[in-house]
């Protein structure tokens, strides 16, 4: 069902800023420079594919078909109505990022300093072009898992966090373990 879902209201193949066509199993995502900005770096397919992939039962489908039926039928075009299930859908989506994150920071670690004495000058500058790379990815994964932290604590702090339903904490990213 999650599946007929996902492809009925999937945006059709798009190309990206590079000309790659884009499909249903990826997401591009894009810095987010503020976190009080509008989300623009987390795509509307990937939120409206964390609140499918969160739907625990046919009547939860249901309801966001329904819901999405009421503005442009888009399935993550506005926040749900019930904030608890938008937080369960971005909460999944932050923890997805700060797993990424930590394996891409493992990642730039491996791959140790760029000038050894091991290490000859194009290999040591094919390394620092692999690190300069992830750690670009890794402060795109953790600016938008920083937007979605605060977009989920802004709706906990609505009317949802009143009755103590969505009482959870969101997972602590690198920076705020003081792993920097």
């Amino acid at each position: 069902m999650k599946l007929e879902l996902l492809k009925r209201h999937h945006r059709p193949v798009s190309k990206d800023d590079n000309g790659f066509s884009s499909s249903m199993d990826s997401f591009t995502i894009k810095e987010i420079r503020s976190g009080s900005g509008k989300g623009k770096g987390i795509p509307q397919s990937l939120r409206a594919f964390a609140r499918v992939q969160c739907c625990t039962s046919p009547q939860e489908l249901s309801d966001l078909v329904e819901e999405a039926a009421q503005h442009d039928g888009r399935l993550a075009r506005r926040p749900l109505t019930n904030n608890c299930r938008e937080i369960k859908a971005h909460q999944m989506l932050i923890s997805t990022l700060t797993q990424l994150a930590e394996d891409y920071d493992a990642s730039v670690k491996s791959l140790g300093p760029v000038s050894s004495p091991v290490t000859c000058e194009r290999l040591s500058h094919r390394r620092q072009m692999a690190q300069d790379l992830l750690s670009g990815e890794l402060r795109i994964l953790e600016s938008a898992s920083a937007w979605l932290k605060n977009y989920c604590a802004t709706l906990m702090a609505s009317d949802c966090h009143r009755d103590g339903v969505c009482s959870t904490k969101l997972p602590r990213s690198r920076t705020e373990r003081g792993e920097m």
